[in-house]
């Protein structure tokens, strides 16, 4: 093909590819380049290896090459090169989202430095976020006195991870903080609430589904009604035993629109000490549940009758589940 007719297939883009092979092959060169030629109406990627045998001078005495179409090949790499910077492009959304979520979580759920000196109770929180970058999870508290001198203690965990569970779990923080001082401060009705809140969606949304526990502590006959939906049971650390409280039913938040929540009672003895917690605390990949719970139980009994129970069980909490947030919440009776 004479060389007018060769040129008029290329695409003017690779133009200069083909200049600055030609300049190669006439300073005595090997050319191995690869270009695209647009044939019976189809782009076709071309590799050309040229090479010549050449006299003293150097001037070409005789040329012989290879044509090659490589189209599959550089089909194949610019197709994976648009998988890797969509790859990329969704590292950087993870990146921002999981920045917004933590700023988010941050900006509504502060926790203390020091324990919280309630009505009767001395409250500690420790919040431990997951190892995993991006894995921002749901998981909060709320400790604060109510308006008739109770004090509504709370822990919750909103399933998924990302900017969305951060939100919902503002949401259901500051919907219990509300309902408390302007509604309710029992338990079951705070979790029914709750659950309303989460089942009304709108068209073609999915509700998001949530764990919580929600106490009360009465100080007068330091009373504890407590109710749960679908989230572990406090721990109760007393003269160096500690145990499961039992459990009153309660089903999930926002798994039925119409739920109604159960409550169960105790009474507190001044040296006791109440822990609420999420999942992530007795979670862990390497164990199952029994054995994180097991491991928590046994750190309670250890500490539950030294000087500082409380402070020095949450101070112990160091390991971070890889895989979900953890919040922490202990409380101890002030002493009569």
């Amino acid at each position: 093909m004479p060389r007018e007719e060769s040129d008029a297939l290329g695409l003017s883009e690779d133009e200069a590819h083909r200049r600055y092979a030609a300049e190669a092959f006439g300073r005595g060169e090997t050319v191995d380049v690869t270009t695209r030629a647009r044939i019976n109406g189809k782009v076709k990627w071309l590799r050309a290896v040229i090479d010549a045998i050449r006299d003293a001078d150097g001037h070409p005495v005789k040329i012989y090459g290879i044509i090659q179409d490589v189209t599959a090949r550089e089909n194949s790499r610019a197709k994976l090169a648009e998988v890797q910077e969509e790859l990329r492009e969704h590292k950087r959304s993870l990146a921002a989202e999981h920045r917004v979520a933590t700023q988010l979580q941050q900006i509504v759920l502060p926790i203390p430095d020091a324990p919280i000196k309630l009505p009767g109770l001395r409250v500690g929180v420790r919040y431990l976020p997951a190892e995993q970058a991006g894995r921002v999870g749901g998981d909060w508290y709320h400790a604060a006195p109510g308006p008739d001198g109770a004090v509504i203690l709370a822990v919750g965990d909103v399933a998924g991870h990302g900017l969305c569970a951060a939100a919902t779990m503002a949401k259901l923080r500051h919907a219990l903080a509300a309902l408390a001082v302007t509604t309710t401060s029992d338990p079951a009705t705070l979790l029914m609430h709750l659950n309303v809140l989460l089942c009304t969606t709108g068209p073609g949304e999915a509700a998001p589904a949530a764990t919580g526990v929600v106490a009360r502590y009465e100080p007068a006959g330091r009373t504890l009604i407590w109710a749960q939906a679908g989230h572990p049971a406090p721990l109760l650390a007393r003269d160096g035993s500690t145990a499961e409280l039992p459990r009153p039913a309660g089903p999930l938040l926002g798994a039925l629109p119409r739920a109604t929540y159960a409550t169960a009672t105790c009474t507190l003895e001044p040296d006791d000490l109440l822990v609420l917690y999420t999942d992530g605390l007795v979670e862990h990949r390497s164990g199952g549940v029994d054995a994180g719970l097991g491991r928590v139980i046994e750190l309670l009994d250890s500490l539950a009758t030294g000087p500082r129970p409380m402070e020095d069980f949450l101070s112990r909490l160091r390991r971070a589940n890889p895989d979900d947030d953890t919040c922490v919440l202990a409380a101890r009776p002030d002493p009569v």
